[in-house]
C-alpha cells in the first residue's frame, strides 16, 4: 500500500455501503438486522468525513466501484453540563467525536492524525462549540491529540435484594416517588426519555445531552430483534413525583437459571435523575426484580451514592473506567464559559502548549472574580504556569485536579502557588457523572 493519503472527503447517503464495510472491518462486530437505513439514521452525515484509499484501480480480490475507505470519523452536536459561576451549573455545546475508524491497511500511515487534525480544525472553523469530547476505545490514543481524561465511570454489580440503606430523610422522600415500566421502543417512551434526560442533565455535573434531532433514533436505544439473543426488548423505568417525571432507567433483562433457581440478570445501561430520592427509588426496584439474581449498573459516577447505600465499593463490586475525554478547541472561550470557586479571586498567566490547534498555544491571562466568573485574554506577560492543553481538558469538569496533572501530564509551575490556586479554583464540589455513550 502507498503511504500517501488524499484529502478528506465529505460523506453522503451514497457512501453508506462503504461506511458500513469500513466499520465492520475495523470493529469486526456485525449487528444482525441492522440495515443501511438504520446506519443513516444513527449517523450525522453533516459531520462525517473520510479518507478514501488512494488510486482508482481495484486491488486483487476487490470488486469494481468506488475506492474503499481507509478511515472515517463522524460527530454529534451534544451538550455538556459544566460548573457555572456562583456555584451553579450551565450547559454548553460540545462536539462529540464518534466512530473513528482506520482500516487495517491504513494503520501507521498518518490516517488517524490526518482525521483528528481535520476534525478539530473544522470544529474551530464552525465556531459552534469551544470543546470537543469523546470516549476512547483505547485510552493510550487520544492524549497525543490534546484530549484529557475528564470523568470516570463505575460499574456496580448488586445481588438481588441488596439492602440500599440511605439516611431516613432521603428514604422518606424516596418513598413518595412512584415508578412504572414501559417498552422503550415506542415514540411516546423515547420522547419522554429525552424530555427527562434534558431535565436530569440540567441538575447533573458532567452530563452529556443528546441532540433533539436524534430523540427517536439514538443508536444505543435501537432495538434489533435478531441481535437480542435470549434477552428481552429494552425497557425504561420512569420515576415520578406526582405527574412530574424525575428520573429514568433504561434496562434489559436476560433469563438465566442455576440448578432450577432463577438467576436472571438486569443490565441497567443508563440511569439519570433530577435528585437522589429518585435515584434511590429507581435503584430499589431494579435490585429486586422477580426471577433475577443480580443487577448490573453501568456508567455510574465514581463517587456514586448508590455504591455507598449498598455498603461501599467492595460490597457493590465496583470497577472504575475512563469515561469522557475533553479537548479545548477554543481555549479562551472554553475557560471563560465555565465557573470557578467563589470567594477566591484569581489573576494568573497560563502558557499553553498545543501542537494540533496552534491558535490555542501561547500565553493567556485568566482573571476570576469573587463570584467565580472569568475572563481570558491574550498577553505577553510572564507565565505563572505552563500546561499542555490536555491537562486543562482533564481538569475542565472539576473532577480531576490540575495539581494531579503535574506528574501525569507535565504541568509546570513558574510562580510558587500558581498551580495550587488554579487547581482549587477549578475543582468542583462533586465528581462529574460519566457521559452517555456516543
Amino acid at each position: 500500500m502507498t503511504t500517501s493519503t488524499p484529502a478528506l472527503i465529505d460523506l453522503t447517503e451514497q457512501d453508506l455501503p462503504r461506511i458500513r464495510d469500513l466499520i465492520e472491518t475495523v470493529w469486526f462486530s456485525v449487528t444482525p438486522g441492522k440495515t443501511l437505513q438504520h446506519l443513516d439514521e444513527e449517523l450525522d452525515l453533516r459531520h462525517a468525513r473520510a479518507v478514501p484509499r488512494p488510486g482508482g484501480s481495484p486491488l486483487p480480490g476487490e470488486a469494481a466501484g468506488a475506492a474503499p475507505l481507509l478511515g472515517l470519523y463522524s460527530a454529534f452536536d451534544l451538550g455538556l453540563t459544566i460548573p457555572a459561576a456562583r456555584g451553579g451549573l450551565t450547559r454548553v455545546p460540545m462536539d462529540g467525536l464518534t466512530m473513528v475508524s482506520v482500516h487495517p491497511d491504513g494503520r501507521r500511515q498518518g490516517v488517524l492524525r490526518r482525521m483528528m487534525t481535520d476534525h478539530l480544525h473544522r470544529v474551530h472553523e464552525r465556531g459552534e462549540a469551544a470543546i470537543a469530547g469523546l470516549h476512547a476505545s483505547e485510552p493510550a490514543i487520544y492524549g497525543r491529540f490534546g484530549y484529557g481524561h475528564a470523568s470516570a465511570e463505575a460499574k456496580l454489580v448488586l445481588a438481588r435484594g441488596t439492602p440500599l440503606t440511605a439516611p431516613p430523610a432521603l428514604t422518606a422522600e424516596a418513598e413518595q416517588i412512584r415508578t412504572h415500566v414501559v417498552d422503550l421502543d415506542t415514540e411516546e417512551a423515547l420522547a419522554a426519555v429525552h424530555r427527562t434526560h434534558l431535565a436530569c442533565a440540567a441538575a447533573t455535573l458532567g452530563a452529556v445531552t443528546r441532540p433533539a434531532s436524534m430523540e427517536q433514533s439514538w443508536f444505543a436505544f435501537r432495538d434489533h430483534p435478531e441481535a437480542r439473543g435470549g434477552k428481552e426488548p429494552s425497557r425504561v423505568m420512569f420515576a415520578r413525583r406526582g405527574e412530574e417525571l424525575t428520573g429514568y432507567a433504561v434496562f434489559r433483562r436476560e433469563s438465566k437459571w442455576d440448578d432450577a433457581q432463577p438467576a436472571g440478570e438486569v443490565s441497567v445501561g443508563e440511569l439519570a435523575a433530577v435528585d437522589q430520592a429518585s435515584v434511590l427509588a429507581l435503584a430499589r426496584r431494579l435490585v429486586d426484580m422477580d426471577l433475577t439474581g443480580r443487577t448490573v449498573f453501568w456508567s455510574r459516577p465514581a463517587d456514586d451514592p448508590l455504591a455507598w447505600w449498598a455498603g461501599g465499593p467492595r460490597s457493590s463490586g465496583m470497577r472504575v473506567f475512563d469515561a469522557l475525554w475533553i479537548r479545548l478547541v477554543d481555549l479562551p472561550r472554553a475557560l471563560s464559559e465555565r465557573g470557578y470557586a467563589e470567594g477566591a479571586p484569581l489573576d494568573l498567566v497560563l502558557q499553553v502548549q498545543d501542537e494540533v490547534c496552534p491558535w490555542n498555544a501561547g500565553r493567556w491571562r485568566l482573571q476570576v472574580d469573587a463570584d467565580g466568573s472569568a475572563s481570558v485574554t491574550s498577553t505577553d506577560a510572564d507565565a505563572d504556569l505552563v500546561a499542555p492543553v490536555a491537562a486543562l481538558g482533564a481538569a475542565y469538569l472539576g473532577g480531576r485536579t490540575l495539581l494531579a496533572q503535574v506528574p501525569t501530564l507535565g504541568v509546570q509551575e513558574q510562580t510558587p502557588g500558581a498551580v495550587r490556586a488554579l487547581s482549587r479554583a477549578m475543582r468542583a464540589d462533586l465528581d462529574p457523572v460519566p457521559a452517555i455513550g456516543f
